[in-house]
């Protein structure tokens, strides 16, 4: 057999695999589609049964009336801006406590570590209540501080802690041998070797903390309270008609507006994250 027909006999196998996958993407991908084709139909088209996949009359004037019916712009900005502080905030204190937790190993380093891993398992409703009292008394409420610093420290911080905690582990100890010998410092090796190493692993957290930032609703709908301090998620629950109800294609518009900032994260990071995740299976 020559080579030209072994690769012709290696595509025609693989066709079944991409028939596989392209059918189970469907599931995936076909609600992403349906939002996008029920954000550019009317009311009545939407509620029509059988339902019809495209749009009869492309209605551009839904995404206006995303913006004219409450203040999106500034609601979308009020997400941006949290997401963008918690993912650095994020980023700081788990790159720091994952580097001490592997390389530096303080004193009940385990314990720490388990503590930590401790608010991985604690649900945010049953944590909501007494933080919600302790921002009162702090003057909290109706601003962006309890939806910044609770999500960053309690929240996102910790499985961040861990993943760069398994990142770190997973790189040869030899150079933090080879740093002191060249007389580098914990801080010097950390920015210097580990920090670049750990590339994928930084990947991963962002989109992580990024993810969950922007998707929030408990948090926001508990401590805010003005019209122009709402986020995305909360804001897409108020296109609503007094008489009628939901205003189901205002909502698939915003819905379909919602969903970019995450998925320009996840475009640029995605080389990264699966490395990252997968960062702490192997240890030298």
């Amino acid at each position: 057999m020559s080579q030209s027909e072994r690769k012709r006999f290696r595509a025609v196998r693989r066709i079944p695999n991409y028939l596989l996958l392209s059918f189970v993407s469907l599931f995936f991908v076909g609600p992403i589609l349906w939002m996008i084709s029920g954000s550019l139909k009317s009311e009545n088209e939407i509620l029509r049964y059988p339902p019809t996949i495209l749009p009869e009359v492309v209605r551009w004037k839904n995404y206006e009336r995303v913006f004219e019916l409450q203040p999106f712009a500034r609601q979308f900005l009020n997400s941006v801006l949290i997401m963008a502080v918690v993912c650095v905030l994020t980023l700081v204190l788990s790159v720091f406590a994952g580097y001490a937790l592997a390389r530096v190993r303080p004193i009940a380093a385990g314990a720490v570590f388990i503590v930590l891993l401790s608010g991985i398992f604690l649900p945010p409703e049953a944590t909501i209540i007494p933080l919600f009292r302790f921002a009162g008394k702090l003057g909290w409420t109706n601003t962006f501080l309890p939806l910044i610093l609770f999500t960053a420290v309690l929240t996102t911080s910790p499985i961040a802690t861990f993943v760069m905690r398994q990142a770190f582990l997973s790189l040869p100890a030899e150079f933090d041998e080879a740093a002191a010998l060249d007389g580098s410092g914990r801080w010097r090796t950390m920015l210097r070797i580990y920090l670049p190493l750990a590339r994928p692993s930084l990947a991963s957290v962002v989109v992580l903390s990024c993810w969950y930032s922007w998707n929030q609703f408990l948090e926001p709908l508990v401590y805010i309270r003005s019209t122009d301090l709402l986020t995305v998620p909360v804001a897409l629950t108020h296109y609503n008609d007094p008489m009628a109800g939901p205003l189901w294609s205002v909502q698939m518009a915003a819905t379909t507006l919602s969903v970019i900032p995450v998925l320009l994260v996840f475009f640029f990071a995605q080389r990264h994250v699966v490395a990252g995740l997968t960062a702490g299976g192997l240890k030298s």
